[in-house]
C-alpha cells in the first residue's frame, strides 16, 4: 500500500515538472493528463444485480424468485426543462384582465437556472397587457409585465423588459410565471383566447434550444466543470379559454359504468328473470384533461332532498323492463339511498331516502352518497370504485331484448357551492364536457332509461369509450334466451367469466416457481402447475360435458413438448403439444363403457340442467428450455425477442351431440389456463451524476440504461430497479389474475456478482459509498439498511468508506400488492470514492 502511494506521488511530481518545463519554454502542445486517482483505481469494474422474492396471493407461502440483469456504471450533468399550464384566473369578458399561470420545472439531474422572457404570445381578441398585483418589492409593475415566483406563489417579482435569469433551481424545483392578458373590447362570446409562454414547435418539452425571441430555456448553473452534456434545453406551453367563460377552479368528475356480470338465470325463453350487474366508479381528475384552462379541484357535495347535509350523489336509474333485484353495494365511506320519484325528474331533484321501500320493484333510481363524517370530498387524482347494482328483467323484457342504462354524478367544486357539477357515464370526458365548443353543460340528462327508439349514443365496448360526451353514452345489454343445449367453461367458480373479447378467451393465470439467480436470458424446466376450472350446463337438459386441450390462438405461444393432463374424479387424460396440435398420450378410466382415447375424450357425465356445475383439474408441465416470462431484450437477455407473457393452454368444453368425440358441436366454450415462468420483472439500469467529479465525456452515460458506463472518482452512480408485474390484467370479468404480493427487493453489494460495497482495488476504502437519503421507492415501502461484509448488521442510512461504516445492503419491502401491468421503481445512489 505504501509503495503504491509513493508511486502515485512520483508520477504526479513528474507530470508537474513536465508542465512547468513546457510553460517556461513557451510550448503549446496539448497535455493528456495521467490517471492519478487517490481513490478507486480507474478501470475497476463495479457490478450490480438486484434480486427479489414475491408471492401469488392465491398460493401463499410459496415464494417466487426474480433476478435482474447486471449493470456496470458511469454519468454526467444533464439539463432538463418543462413548461406546463397551471390555470387561468379571471373572467373572459371584454375589457377584463385574465391571469395565465405557468409552471417551469427543472427535470434535469443537477441545479440549473432558467432564462424567462418578459414576453408571451396570444391569439384571439386579446393582448398581453394589464396590471398584475404589486411585486415583492412593493413597486407597481407597468402594464404587460410578466411576473415570476420561486416560493410557490407566496411572493411575485416583476420580469424586466429584457427578461431575466433566475437563480439556481434544484432538481424537480419549480418557478411560477404569470402572464396578464386583457380581453379586447370587440371580443365575441365563444372566441378562443390563447396565451403561450415559450417558443417550441407544438409546445414540445425539454427540446434542444433553437434560438427565438420569447424562449424559456435552461442556463448552466456553473457549479460544475463544463456545460451540461445535452446542451441548452427549452420548452413551452399554451392555455386557452373561450370568451364568456369565467376561469376558476373546477372539479372535473367522471362517472364510469360497466356491466360486470350477466346471467340469463332462466329455464325458459321469455327473458323474465335475467340478472344484470353493473359496477360504477367515480374519478376526479388531477389534470385539466379538457384543455379549457380550468384548475382541477376536489369534488364536494350538493343539496339534495335527503337530509340537511350536502352530498355527492352517484345515481343509476333502473332501466325499463327491469326491477332492482338486491341491496346495492357501496364502498367504504358511502351509503346507499333510494327514490321512487319518476326518472323524468333529474336525479338531484328526486326525493331520496336511506331506507328502501317495502318492495324493491318500486325503486326508480338507486343512489350512493358520501357519509360526511367519513368522506367530506373526493380529492383530485382519486378514483372511488366499488359501487354495484344488480337488476332483474321482467315479463315485458320478452318484447324488448335490449336493456339500456346510464349513470350520473352530481356535486359541486370545493369552495364553490353555487355551480353544479354533472357527468353522465359512458365516456372519458369529465363534467359532460363538450370538446367541440369547449363548454360544460349546466344540466344533466334526466336519467330515464326508457329509451325509444334505441339511442345513438352507445358505449359499444362496455368500457366508457363512447363519443357523445355532452350527454353521456348508454350501456347496452342484449338479453339472450336459454338454449336447450348450451354450456359455459371458465376459471374456478366462475364459468361465465369473460375475457378480453368474449367468454371464449377468459383465463386463469398462475406462475411456476423459479429457482434463485435465474438471470434474464436463462431457461428453466419448471414443475407442473395445476389449475381448477369450472363448467356449467346452462341448457335445459342434463348434459355430458367433454374436455380436450386445443392449441392457443397463436400456436407458437405454447412451447413444443408441453404436457397437459385433464382430470375429473378418478378419470384423467394426458396430451403432448407438438407445436401445432395436441397428441393424445395416455389416460385412466372409461367413458361410456369404453377407455378414454383420442376419439373418446374425458367426460363429465350427467351435469344437471339449468345451471348445474362441476369442477375439473388441469395440469400444465412446460418443457425444459422454457424461457422466463419476464425476459426482455432491454435487460440484455439472450432471447431474440421480448417474452413478457405467460404460456397459454386452451381447454375446450363441449357437448358431443354428434357423438364423434370432436369439439365440432354447437355447444362449445373455451377457457385458458396460462402458466407464467415468473411474473415480476426486475430491470436494472444506471446513470452517472457528476457529483464532485469531472464532467462526463460520454453524453449517453447521463441517461438511465443497461449499458456499461465508466464513472470517475467523485461521480455519483444512480441505480434504478424497475420492478413490473408483466402478467395480464383483469380485462373482461371473472378472470383469475396474478397480483405480486410480499415483494422484497434485495441489493447486496457484498455478494457476487455484486461488488459495489467492496474494496476491489485494495486501497483501504470501499469503492462506492452510500448517498444518504437517496434510497427511495416510487410506491409505499419500508427500506432497511445493513452494513458489514457480509452485510448482516442492521444499521442506518449512513455513509462511510468501509463496509462497517457505510450501507452495504439495501432491503426494500414493498407494502401491499402490485397489480398486473403496474410498474414501480427503487433507486439508490453511490458515490465513487
Amino acid at each position: 500500500m505504501i509503495k503504491q502511494n509513493k508511486s502515485v506521488n512520483n508520477q504526479r511530481k513528474l507530470y508537474q515538472s513536465l508542465v512547468v518545463t513546457a510553460l517556461l519554454t513557451g510550448s503549446f502542445f496539448q497535455f493528456v493528463s495521467p490517471v492519478l486517482a487517490d481513490g478507486t483505481t480507474a478501470g475497476t469494474s463495479i457490478s450490480n444485480t438486484a434480486t427479489a422474492t414475491y408471492e401469488d396471493p392465491n398460493s401463499p407461502g410459496s415464494p417466487i424468485n426474480s433476478t435482474s440483469n447486471t449493470v456496470t456504471v458511469t454519468v454526467a450533468e444533464v439539463a432538463g426543462i418543462t413548461v406546463t399550464g397551471s390555470g387561468i384566473a379571471g373572467t373572459a369578458s371584454p375589457g377584463q384582465t385574465l391571469v395565465y399561470t405557468y409552471t417551469v420545472t427543472n427535470v434535469g439531474n443537477d441545479l440549473t437556472k432558467f432564462q424567462i422572457p418578459n414576453l408571451a404570445t396570444t391569439t384571439g381578441p386579446a393582448t398581453v397587457s394589464g396590471v398584475l398585483p404589486v411585486d415583492k418589492t412593493g413597486a407597481t409593475p407597468s402594464s404587460g409585465n410578466l411576473q415570476y415566483s420561486t416560493d410557490g406563489g407566496a411572493t411575485w417579482t416583476n420580469i424586466p423588459a429584457g427578461g431575466l435569469t433566475t437563480g439556481a433551481i434544484a432538481v424537480n424545483g419549480t418557478v411560477l410565471v404569470r402572464v396578464p392578458v386583457t380581453v379586447q373590447a370587440g371580443a365575441q362570446t365563444g372566441d378562443i383566447i390563447t396565451a403561450r409562454l415559450g417558443q417550441t414547435p407544438g409546445d414540445a418539452q425539454n427540446q434542444p434550444r433553437i434560438a427565438d425571441g420569447g424562449d424559456v430555456y435552461t442556463v448552466d448553473n456553473g457549479n460544475v466543470a463544463g456545460a451540461s452534456i445535452n446542451g441548452v434545453r427549452e420548452a413551452s406551453a399554451t392555455q386557452q379559454i373561450p370568451v364568456g367563460n369565467t376561469a376558476k377552479s373546477k372539479a372535473l368528475a367522471t362517472i364510469l359504468k360497466t356491466k360486470t356480470a350477466y346471467s340469463n338465470n332462466s329455464t325458459s325463453t321469455d327473458l323474465t328473470d335475467d340478472l344484470l350487474t353493473y359496477g360504477l366508479s367515480l374519478r376526479v381528475e388531477s389534470n385539466d384533461v379538457t384543455n379549457s384552462g380550468v384548475t382541477p379541484a376536489a369534488l364536494a357535495g350538493t343539496t339534495i332532498t335527503l337530509d340537511s347535509v350536502a352530498h355527492i350523489l352517484v345515481s343509476d336509474a333502473i332501466p325499463a323492463n327491469t326491477v332492482l333485484n338486491s341491496t346495492p353495494v357501496a364502498p367504504s365511506g358511502w351509503k346507499v339511498v333510494y327514490t321512487t320519484t319518476a326518472t323524468s325528474t333529474n336525479a338531484e331533484l328526486a326525493t331520496w331516502s336511506y331506507t328502501a321501500p317495502g318492495s324493491l320493484s318500486s325503486v326508480t333510481r338507486v343512489g350512493f352518497v358520501n357519509d360526511p363524517t367519513v368522506v367530506t370530498s373526493v380529492a383530485t387524482g382519486t378514483t372511488v370504485s366499488g359501487f354495484s347494482i344488480q337488476i332483474k328483467t321482467t315479463g315485458a323484457s320478452a318484447g324488448s331484448p335490449n336493456i339500456y342504462n346510464i349513470a350520473q354524478v352530481a356535486g359541486t367544486t370545493v369552495g364553490d357551492s353555487t355551480n353544479k357539477i354533472y357527468d353522465n357515464s359512458g365516456d372519458q370526458n369529465p363534467d359532460n364536457f363538450n370538446s367541440t365548443n369547449q363548454t360544460f353543460p349546466t344540466t344533466t340528462d334526466a336519467g330515464s332509461d326508457t329509451v325509444t327508439p334505441a339511442p345513438a349514443n352507445i358505449d359499444t365496448g362496455n368500457n366508457n369509450t363512447g363519443t357523445n360526451s355532452p350527454t353521456g353514452n348508454y350501456n347496452k345489454t342484449t338479453l339472450s334466451a336459454v338454449a336447450p343445449v348450451s354450456l359455459l367453461n371458465g376459471p374456478n367458480g366462475v364459468p361465465d367469466a369473460v375475457g378480453p373479447t368474449s367468454n371464449n378467451d377468459d383465463f386463469t393465470n398462475k406462475s411456476a416457481l423459479i429457482p434463485p439467480n435465474s438471470i434474464p436470458g436463462s431457461t428453466v424446466d419448471p414443475a407442473a402447475v395445476s389449475f381448477t376450472n369450472t363448467v356449467q350446463n346452462t341448457g335445459t337438459s342434463v348434459a355430458n360435458i367433454s374436455l380436450v386441450p386445443t392449441p392457443p390462438a397463436t400456436p407458437g405461444d405454447l412451447p413444443t413438448n408441453t404436457v397437459v393432463t385433464l382430470s375429473y374424479q378418478s378419470l384423467s387424460a394426458t396430451y403432448k403439444y407438438n407445436g401445432t396440435t395436441f397428441q393424445f398420450i395416455s389416460a385412466t378410466g372409461t367413458v361410456g363403457g369404453n377407455p378414454i382415447s383420442a376419439t373418446n375424450p374425458l367426460q363429465i357425465s350427467a351435469v344437471p340442467a339449468n345451471g348445474g356445475k362441476a369442477n375439473y383439474g388441469v395440469s400444465v408441465d412446460l418443457p425444459a428450455g422454457t424461457p422466463l416470462s419476464t425476459d426482455t431484450t432491454a435487460q440484455g437477455a439472450t432471447v431474440a425477442t421480448t417474452i413478457e407473457r405467460g404460456f397459454p393452454t386452451a381447454i375446450i368444453a363441449f357437448i358431443d351431440t354428434n357423438n364423434n368425440g370432436l369439439a365440432d358441436d354447437t355447444a362449445t366454450n373455451v377457457s385458458i389456463d396460462r402458466v407464467y415462468t415468473g411474473f415480476l420483472q426486475l430491470l436494472k439500469e444506471s446513470r452517472v451524476l457528476q457529483g464532485t467529479g469531472p464532467a462526463l465525456p460520454v453524453a449517453a452515460d447521463g441517461t438511465f440504461s443497461v449499458t456499461s458506463k465508466k464513472p470517475a472518482p467523485g461521480n455519483i452512480i444512480e441505480y434504478r430497479i424497475t420492478y413490473k408485474n408483466i402478467s395480464t390484467s383483469q380485462v373482461g370479468t371473472g378472470n383469475l389474475i396474478l397480483n405480486a404480493d410480499k415483494i422484497v427487493i434485495t441489493e447486496d453489494g457484498t455478494q457476487a456478482p455484486n461488488n459495489w460495497a467492496k474494496d476491489n482495488d485494495n486501497n483501504s476504502q470501499i469503492d462506492t459509498s452510500n448517498i444518504v437519503g437517496s434510497a427511495k421507492d416510487s410506491g409505499t415501502s419500508t427500506i432497511q439498511f445493513f452494513s458489514g461484509n457480509p452485510a448482516t448488521n442492521s444499521g442506518n442510512d449512513q455513509t462511510g468508506t468501509t463496509a462497517n461504516t457505510d450501507v452495504s445492503k439495501y432491503v426494500d419491502g414493498v407494502t401491499g400488492q402490485v397489480a398486473p401491468t403496474v410498474q414501480r421503481t427503487f433507486i439508490f445512489q453511490r458515490k465513487v470514492n
